[in-house]
């Protein structure tokens, strides 16, 4: 590649955010579903993480498939069924259907953020690929933050129906867009067996290096996110904490240039340990720190992807490792979190951080050692 194809790598990169909206769209209106279905908030929550059940079980078996399919053909295909079961929501069918449409959107949100990494990485040329991954890396925070803007408009205009359509046709338009754009490629071969399947992934330290150390940033970050402004009674840490977050996901990409991903992940777990007892003590900044730091690690994951795998098949079953990594974190560390919180509070917390941090940085040092120094 000789040139990075910037335009290409924005309309991908909106695409993520897309997807990324198909947990927004209901954890930012929970009391409308509330109202719709006739049930309490806390009874339509389980309509956010159906989702991400997916991922969970499949996120392995997808990197594989969309080898299998391509990345070209499998984001195609997941923006048509993104688009399909959005508009089919906004109909405000029965709770069960609705839910059962859920879980369903969860197949083309895995499909759409497993094929657009090793895209993203085939358009950019070998000095701008770290900044390219971690720009993706990005994409959930600003979609939220976006989202969060937009949301409570397009429900003033026509409520949550309106939200999940305009949702669909987003994706409609996107499909039109990056239908003659995204680059051909060749497909492998699909093994059925899923043992298989997960014991050559994660036997490979190149393919499953990136998402090993991304699960200790994503058992943190949401809870970290969702508790520690309440632990510490300061409400506006939860604007000020993920923008800063997301400077440091940008800045990991750069960073990346001259510095091997994996390193700057473990600098980024170490100074999230470090900005733990700053908290505790209670020094200025310290969890302004904490997120900065930890911001390093997913910008420094997703550019590890190739920096790791030269070729798209293991790029993309990489990126597969890091999405079912990335969920189980994110489904257990909110309740890891909050029974640190219930039990010890405050201490608990940060022990916590501390800990997966520590965990994160002493998997990826042991990861680089065995890998050796020929990548770096």
């Amino acid at each position: 590649m000789e040139r990075t194809r910037w335009g290409l790598v924005a309309l991908l990169f909106v695409m993520g955010m897309f997807a990324a909206a198909q947990f927004g769209k209901v954890s930012l209106t929970l009391n409308e579903h509330a109202a719709v279905f006739d049930r309490s908030p806390t009874g339509v929550a389980l309509f956010v993480s159906l989702v991400g059940l997916v991922g969970l079980f499949f996120g392995a078996a997808a990197g594989a498939i969309v080898a299998w399919l391509s990345p070209r053909t499998s984001l195609l295909i997941g923006l048509v069924l993104s688009a399909a079961v959005s508009l089919a929501q906004s109909f405000l069918p029965p709770a069960e259907v609705y839910a059962a449409l859920r879980l369903l959107e969860g197949v083309p949100h895995l499909t759409l953020v497993v094929a657009a990494p090793p895209i993203m990485a085939m358009i950019a040329t070998d000095r701008d690929r770290p900044v390219v991954m971690s720009i993706w890396a990005m994409f959930f925070g600003l979609s939220f933050a976006l989202s969060a803007l937009i949301v409570p408009t397009l429900l003033e205009w026509g409520g949550l129906s309106l939200v999940l359509r305009a949702h669909g046709i987003g994706f409609l338009v996107l499909l039109v867009l990056l239908w003659g754009q995204l680059p051909r490629t060749g497909r492998t071969a699909l093994s059925l067996n899923i043992i298989r399947l997960h014991r050559d992934i994660y036997t490979s330290l190149p393919i499953v290096a990136p998402g090993a150390g991304f699960v200790f940033y994503t058992v943190t970050y949401i809870a970290l996110l969702t508790y520690l402004p309440l632990a510490l009674e300061r409400p506006e840490l939860f604007v000020r904490l993920p923008l800063v977050s997301l400077c440091s996901t940008l800045l990991a990409g750069y960073v990346c240039r001259s510095v091997a991903p994996d390193r700057v992940a473990v600098v980024g777990f170490f100074g999230g340990a470090l900005a733990s007892i700053g908290i505790r003590i209670g020094l200025p900044l310290s969890p302004d720190l904490a997120f900065f730091f930890l911001g390093l690690v997913p910008g420094a994951s997703f550019a590890a992807i190739p920096f790791f795998n030269a070729g798209l098949a293991d790029r993309t079953r990489s990126t597969g490792a890091i999405a079912q990594l990335g969920n189980l974190g994110t489904v257990s560390g909110t309740p890891i979190f909050a029974g640190l919180l219930a039990g010890f509070g405050l201490p608990g917390i940060l022990l916590g951080l501390a800990g997966f941090c520590l965990a994160g940085a002493g998997v990826l040092l042991l990861i680089g050692r065995s890998l050796g120094d020929n990548k770096r």
